[in-house]
């Protein structure tokens, strides 16, 4: 098989088993997140082996961290219309009035640009990028250098890719939790057209630091970390195991 046809298998693979075991029981938010997750990867891939090394040593750390930053904001961008819709899945209370389904969710989406334009699907994006942006460029320039370590001392294979994964994962969850705090009520804020006068990032982060405090920057970090985690790991070594595999196999 040709080694591109094998990553995007692996990176399709290893996006739907992720979004299906992080989120069993509800399809419509496991659904969503698979193509961004898909074209990410593959992003990353190119930009680490084929864009980047003309600019950097191959085994200069700066190597991964500008591919992961580049991948993560461009993807980011895109999708950022999807991105707001799986947020508001998330954040949106269910109820009988508000039966909390994608339907629902894409009604409200629609009048909101009816009202107030296309580009208010992009409303949000500044947090979404202080978070994605900082942890994608983190996670991995660590999982590399891990994946590295091991490989130094004669371990290699799938496994590897996932305790490396979850290892880069749980640190840059806990690195960029105040980012996902802002960027989750900020979203929350626009699709419940309640922004106020605290529409701006700053703004909001100077508000819930005044009142609810520093640790609200850090609030549901325990859940997020349970779930970014084995996400990582299970991500990177599907996409790791199974493109070695295609591509050994052909």
């Amino acid at each position: 098989m040709d080694p591109f046809q094998a990553k995007i298998i692996a990176a399709a693979t290893g996006s739907t088993v992720t979004a299906l075991t992080m989120t069993p029981f509800d399809l419509e938010k496991s659904v969503i997140g698979v193509p961004s997750s898909t074209a990410y990867i593959l992003t990353y891939d190119h930009l680490l082996h084929s864009v980047f090394p003309k600019f950097f040593h191959k085994e200069s750390s700066l190597l991964p961290l500008f591919a992961g930053v580049t991948a993560r904001g461009t993807i980011s961008t895109i999708a950022s219309p999807l991105e707001l819709i799986r947020t508001n899945l998330q954040s949106t209370p269910v109820s009988a009035k508000h039966p909390h389904t994608l339907r629902s969710v894409l009604a409200s989406i629609r009048s909101l640009v009816q009202k107030r334009g296309t580009l208010y699907l992009w409303r949000g994006l500044a947090p979404t990028l202080w978070r994605d942006v900082t942890f994608s460029g983190y996670y991995w320039a660590s999982y590399e250098a891990l994946k590295k370590a091991f490989v130094r001392r004669g371990h290699e294979g799938a496994w590897i890719a996932f305790v490396s994964g979850a290892i880069s994962g749980t640190s840059a969850a806990l690195l960029t939790s105040p980012f996902d705090v802002l960027k989750t009520r900020r979203q929350a804020m626009i699709m419940s057209s309640t922004t106020g006068r605290f529409t701006g990032t700053i703004p909001l982060l100077l508000r819930i630091i005044r009142t609810e405090g520093t640790s609200a920057l850090f609030a549901g970090l325990s859940p997020r970390i349970a779930k970014i985690a084995p996400a990582c790991g299970i991500m990177i070594s599907c996409y790791e195991g199974i493109g070695r595999f295609l591509i050994q196999k052909s």
